[in-house]
């Protein structure tokens, strides 16, 4: 079947040999054409029914990428297969067409570095993203998604850019070590210039990664400030106070101190109220009431139970403390102002005395004839 296609090309070109390689060529990079159109129909009608039994969408997309770039590398070869097949019709007298055939290769080299590496870049940051948007699904942190994942591509791109023009200036002969030691070099400089840049930037994918908090996540930091976690950024972290400010800390020192947070593992918190009753009063009532008003308010938590505890007996009354504890940390505030507030009524119903400090003042004085003293017994209140 070879021959006889040979034969009828033969007869149709003449004899002529370049014209002969000329038809080949473009008869082999049609049919190379037509295989990749046939693979795509292939992967786009057959392979979706396959992939689209699994649960993930993770193949869905790598077909979708690797689907979209089938007809430009079949392209891309049928091109060079042709070419290829010329030269054979090629001598030594036909210098022109040998150089432009050069130069042509050179190009389709380039063309198919960019289309793979277009490729992997694509299905690269396609994995990771998808693997990021997993992980922030799983621990519900949709800041986590939306900072890493831009930081991630950006990082695969330069590196595999990077790459890509390492392979093709080693290809046409160009040595890469000056290069490399040039951008060495400038990478160092550019590192000292940025140091505390660069160590916020570190330290706020350490915070992506490690999560010590989370947005929405009310914490305490050394300084003595405590709000509600707004923003984890790659610089520095946002914090919304309880006077509306923000206050912008570098992740570097979140990474090196101390901090509080109030919301992990879980927003839960205790809620501490202390009364101070007066002597004589009755103890089990105190706590009977105390415990009564604690478990009535609808934000304290059944689980654990509230309770009362006798502290101190203090120098003019009996100190207790009621502990117990709600389900939101922004809740305690209120609570706890709440809770006081019905103690004070609950305490006026049953006569029981809110005591407030007393002091016996003793003056003495002196006079011409004699040394008077008086004692006087005032009742002194804070």
């Amino acid at each position: 079947m070879i021959d006889s296609l040979s034969n009828i090309l033969e007869n149709l070109t003449g004899g002529n040999r370049i014209l002969f390689h000329a038809v080949l060529g473009f008869i082999i990079n049609m049919l190379v054409v037509a295989v990749g159109k046939i693979l795509k129909w292939i992967l786009g009608f057959i392979g979706k029914r396959i992939i689209s039994k699994t649960e993930t969408e993770l193949d869905d997309e790598i077909l979708s990428i690797i689907n979209s770039k089938i007809i430009a590398l079949s392209s891309v070869v049928g091109i060079y297969l042709g070419m290829k097949e010329l030269r054979l019709g090629l001598t030594k007298q036909n210098e022109f067409f040998l150089s432009f055939l050069d130069y042509a290769d050179m190009a389709l080299y380039l063309v198919t570095v960019v289309i793979v590496a277009s490729v992997l870049t694509r299905t690269v940051r396609t994995v990771i993203s998808h693997g990021i948007r997993a992980i922030s699904e799983k621990q519900k942190h949709e800041q986590f998604n939306l900072t890493l994942i831009p930081l991630v591509n950006r990082v695969v791109s330069i590196v595999i850019v990077a790459f890509t023009a390492i392979v093709v200036l080693e290809h046409f002969g160009q040595s890469v070590t000056s290069l490399i030691t040039i951008l060495g070099a400038g990478s160092l400089a550019l590192g000292l210039a940025a140091q505390e840049t660069i160590s916020n930037m570190i330290s706020g994918f350490i915070i992506m990664i490690d999560r010590p908090f989370r947005v929405g996540d009310r914490v305490k930091i050394p300084s003595g400030e405590t709000g509600d976690v707004y923003e984890i950024g790659l610089r520095s972290t946002k914090i919304l106070d309880f006077d509306n400010n923000v206050l912008i800390v570098p992740n570097n020192e979140l990474i090196k101190t101390k901090i509080v947070n109030f919301g992990y593992p879980g927003n839960e918190i205790r809620v501490v109220v202390e009364v101070t009753v007066a002597y004589g009063s009755d103890i089990e009532k105190v706590k009977e009431l105390l415990l009564s008003i604690a478990r009535s308010h609808p934000s304290v938590l059944t689980a654990p139970a509230p309770e009362v505890f006798l502290m101190k007996l203090g120098d003019y009354g009996l100190h207790f403390s009621l502990f117990c504890r709600v389900s939101e940390f922004k809740h305690q505030f209120l609570t706890a102002e709440n809770i006081r507030v019905r103690i004070y009524n609950s305490f006026n119903k049953a006569k029981i005395e809110i005591p407030y400090p007393r002091y016996d003042v003793r003056t003495t004085y002196e006079s011409s004839d004699a040394l008077h003293t008086s004692q006087t017994r005032k009742k002194i209140s804070r």
